[in-house]
C-alpha cells in the first residue's frame, strides 16, 4: 500500500502542479495589480516528506521542476534548480519543521521567499526579466507570500489529517 501510495503520489504531480496554477490565476483575477503567485505545491512537498525516501523525494521536487519550468518559464532549469535545492533543505530539516503548526508556516513562507527571490534572480540573470527589484517586491514578493501564508492557514489542517 505505501509503495502504491508513493507512485500514485508521483503520477498525480502534473494534476496538482495544474490546480496550483489555475489557482493562483483565479485569485490572481481577483488582484490584477498585483501578481500572485499559488504555491500550494509547497505544502504539498513539505507533508510528502514523511511518506518518501530522500532520492525519491528529490525525484518528486525535479519532476515538479520540470514541469514548472516547461509551464511557466519555458526555460528548462530556473525551477528544476529552486526546487530540487529546497527540496533538499526540507527533507534534511523535516524532522525540526514538522514540530508544530508555526514552524510548518515558517517553513512555507520560506520556502516561497526563496523560490520566488531565486527565480526573479536567476530570470533576470538570464535576461527573461527586466522589472525593476522593488517593484518585483511590492507587487508580486509580498502579496504572494500573503496568499501563501492564507493558503497554509487553510489547508493544513487537511494535510495533518491526511499525513500526521
Amino acid at each position: 500500500m505505501r509503495l502504491f501510495k508513493q507512485i500514485g503520489m508521483f503520477l498525480l504531480l502534473p494534476m496538482i502542479l495544474l490546480i496550483d496554477s489555475h489557482l493562483g490565476q483565479f485569485v490572481n483575477s481577483f488582484f490584477p495589480h498585483f501578481q500572485l503567485v499559488s504555491h500550494f505545491i509547497f505544502i504539498f512537498l513539505l507533508f510528502e516528506t514523511i511518506e518518501v525516501s530522500e532520492y525519491l523525494f528529490l525525484a518528486y521536487c525535479l519532476a515538479i521542476g520540470l514541469l514548472y519550468d516547461i509551464y511557466f518559464f519555458h526555460l528548462i532549469g530556473i525551477a528544476s534548480l529552486l526546487f530540487v535545492i529546497i527540496g533538499a533543505v526540507v527533507y534534511k530539516r523535516n524532522s525540526v519543521i514538522l514540530l508544530n503548526r508555526w514552524t510548518r508556516l515558517l517553513a512555507v513562507l520560506m520556502m516561497t521567499f526563496i523560490f520566488e527571490f531565486g527565480s526573479f534572480l536567476l530570470a533576470h540573470l538570464v535576461g527573461l526579466s527586466a522589472e525593476n527589484l522593488s517593484v518585483f517586491i511590492v507587487y508580486g514578493l509580498v502579496p504572494t507570500m500573503i496568499l501563501n501564508c492564507i493558503w497554509m492557514l487553510i489547508f493544513q489542517y487537511i494535510f495533518e489529517k491526511i499525513y500526521l
